[in-house]
């Protein structure tokens, strides 16, 4: 793979994390989870398409269509292993003003 197509792979990648990301929601820890998944995910999935000897959607040495299906498999993964997001420590602090009963 050369630096272009490494370069492409990578903004795909990170696109299609920042779109999950959009989707889904969450804080600035489930966005890089989305990133990293996403690049870690497209890469295995362009490796596994080499060594399968897929071909199609190509762009050049890049094997765009096992790299998404992999990036959106991963995704998905990750977003059901890493469960709900928990609430932060000022959602947890901030309780509500006490009403007062009037007379």
């Amino acid at each position: 793979m050369n630096a272009p197509s490494l370069f492409l792979a990578m903004l795909i990648a990170t696109s299609c994390g920042l779109v999950f990301h959009l989707i889904r929601g969450g804080g600035l820890a489930r966005l890089g989870l989305y990133v990293l998944t996403s690049w870690v995910a497209f890469f295995v999935g362009h490796l596994v398409g080499t060594w399968l000897k897929w071909d199609f959607m190509r762009i050049g040495t890049l094997n765009l269509l096992p790299g998404l299906l992999a990036t959106a498999l991963g995704l998905i993964l990750a977003n059901l292993l890493a469960g709900p997001e928990r609430k932060s420590i000022r959602q947890r602090r901030k309780r509500t003003p006490p009403t007062r009963k009037s007379k």
